[in-house]
C-alpha cells in the first residue's frame, strides 16, 4: 500500500516538472528564431563562427572520394611541382605541362626522346632526354652534354642521374652523375647494377651522399596517406602530389589525372 500511494504522489510531480522543461525549451527556442521562423541572425553568426553551416551537417569528417579529370595521352614519366599546382609528363620527344589551379595545358619541344623529368623544389624541371637539362619557365636554362637515361634524385643543389650500359663478362653498367643547379658535373661513379636487378627502371641507384635527394617522382602521399580506392579495377599510382590532391594513375585505359574530393 505505501509503494503504491508513493507511486500515485509522484506521478503530479513529475508531470509538472516535464511541463515546466518542455515550456523553457519552447520560449528558448522562440528567443533563437525570427518572425519567419528561421534561425536568428546572431544564432547564424555564431555557427558561422564556429565554422559550421547551419544549413547542413558538419562535414569535417567526411570522407574524400577520387574524381576523373582527364586521360594523359603519350603520358611517359610523370612528375608534379612541389612549388605549385602544376604536373609535367613526357610525351615523345617533347614534354607536357598541365597547370592544375587554371586546367591550362603547354607543349614544350625537347627534340629528342624524353625518358624523364622531375621537379625541383623551386619549379624548375629537369628533363632527361639522352642528356639533361633544366627548364626555367618553359626554356631551357642549362644543359648537361653527358648521356643519361633517368633521374634518381633532386634537391635545391642539382639532381643525381644515371646512364646504362652493357660489358661483355660484367652485365648491365650503371654510370651515376651529380649534377649542380647550373648542370655542372660534380662528381661521377660507374659501377655494375645489383644483383637481381634487371632493367633500368627498377635499378636504386648508388647512395646519393645527400639526405636532402628525393626520388622524382612519390606514389604516396608525404604525409603517408593511403590511395583512393575509388579508382577503376586494377589502376596503380604512377605520381601524387605531395599533398595527396592530384593523382595519376594506370589502368588498361592509360594514364589519367585523378583528384581527391570531399565527400558530398
Amino acid at each position: 500500500m505505501t509503494a503504491h500511494r508513493m507511486h500515485s504522489i509522484r506521478g503530479p510531480a513529475r508531470l509538472w516538472r516535464t511541463g515546466v522543461v518542455a515550456l523553457a525549451v519552447l520560449m528558448f527556442l522562440a528567443a533563437c528564431a525570427g518572425a519567419d521562423g528561421s534561425a536568428s541572425p546572431s544564432a547564424q553568426e555564431a555557427a558561422a563562427s564556429a565554422g559550421v553551416d547551419a544549413a547542413r551537417p558538419d562535414a569535417s569528417n567526411a570522407p574524400s572520394i577520387a574524381a576523373p579529370l582527364r586521360m594523359l595521352p603519350g603520358a611517359g614519366a610523370v612528375a608534379f611541382d612541389p612549388s605549385q599546382p602544376r604536373v609535367a609528363w613526357a610525351a615523345g620527344e617533347e614534354i607536357r605541362m598541365l597547370d592544375l589551379a587554371q586546367d591550362a595545358e603547354s607543349r614544350h619541344p625537347v627534340g629528342a626522346w624524353v625518358t624523364d623529368v622531375g621537379f625541383a623544389p623551386d619549379g624548375a624541371l629537369w628533363v632527361i632526354a639522352g642528356d639533361a637539362q633544366l627548364w626555367r619557365d618553359g626554356a631551357v636554362a642549362c644543359r648537361a652534354d653527358v648521356e643519361l637515361d633517368r633521374l634518381l634524385g633532386i634537391d635545391a643543389q642539382g639532381a643525381v642521374a644515371a646512364g646504362y650500359t652493357h660489358a661483355d663478362g660484367t652485365g648491365m653498367l650503371r654510370r651515376q652523375i651529380w649534377l649542380d643547379a647550373s648542370c655542372n658535373v660534380s662528381s661521377e661513379q660507374t659501377d655494375p647494377v645489383p644483383a637481381g636487378v634487371s632493367d633500368a627502371e627498377a635499378d636504386p641507384g648508388a647512395p646519393l651522399r645527400r639526405p636532402s635527394l628525393r626520388a622524382p617522382r612519390m606514389s604516396v602521399p608525404a604525409d603517408g596517406a593511403a590511395a583512393p580506392t575509388d579508382w577503376p579495377k586494377g589502376a596503380r599510382p604512377i605520381a601524387v602530389s605531395a599533398d595527396g590532391r592530384w593523382w595519376v594513375i594506370e589502368d588498361a585505359a592509360g594514364r589519367a589525372l585523378w583528384t581527391r574530393q570531399s565527400r558530398p
